[in-house]
């Protein structure tokens, strides 16, 4: 695996930023999707994460299977080899940008699942009870307390335990690819806090793959890092 960072250069910046690459999500996948050597039939074996900060261009982290190319015009990339070596009970540092969804039976009476956004999916609970919502907890407390079950969920499955979190940035985001009518839907949640190793196979191989949906558009990468 491989780590890298990319910046925009100059050219860039005229190039991608200020014609909207960066604006849409589809375009943006694309930029970063050619920074590979890739065959008709790849498939995607990477995954990344935009960061923006007051003031500058956004960068990207970007976490691959394959060595990146060196860079291009636009686009500036600094790799270096991914091999994390760890133990059972080592704590880190993360950040995460997660599309987390839970899967439920519609009320058809058919087979067919619904997936729902984690948040949406808590606030559905407590329509039931209370349909104005005069007894709900605060929504920063409704994120705090659902991020916290889901990443328990998560580290029961993938060889980790999650301590406290700080959640923020629940956003809704639309992806429509060029020729194509159908719009995709989805939301980003970002939760940032410490965890430990419990089984480090299990938790290597779940950075690896990424956290919840929506991995192609920026979601699901994982950053750690030791205190």
């Amino acid at each position: 695996m491989y780590l890298s960072r990319i910046r925009f250069t100059r050219q860039g910046i005229r190039n991608q930023c200020r014609r909207g690459v960066t604006a849409d999500l589809f375009r943006e996948h694309q930029m970063i999707w050619n920074l590979f050597d890739n065959a008709p039939d790849q498939q995607r074996d990477f995954l990344y994460r935009r960061e923006d900060r007051p003031g500058e261009p956004p960068f990207y982290y970007l976490l691959s299977a394959r060595r990146p190319l060196d860079g291009n015009d636009n686009l500036s990339v600094e790799t270096k080899p991914f091999e994390p070596r760890l133990r059972a009970g080592d704590r880190l540092q993360f950040q995460l940008r997660v599309n987390a969804v839970v899967t439920r039976k519609a009320d058809d009476h058919s087979k067919r699942r619904i997936r729902r956004d984690i948040i949406e999916a808590a606030i559905d609970e407590y329509r039931k009870t209370d349909p104005n919502g005069e007894t709900w907890p605060p929504p920063s407390v409704i994120h705090h307390d659902v991020a916290n079950k889901w990443l328990e969920g998560q580290g029961n499955k993938h060889g980790f335990q999650p301590g406290d979190c700080l959640v923020s940035n629940h956003q809704f985001h639309k992806v429509r690819k060029p020729g194509d009518a159908n719009k995709r839907q989805f939301t980003s949640l970002d939760i940032q806090g410490s965890l430990i190793v419990t089984e480090p196979k299990a938790y290597l191989a779940a950075l690896r793959r990424g956290f919840g949906r929506s991995k192609a558009f920026g979601c699901g990468l994982m950053l750690v890092r030791r205190p």
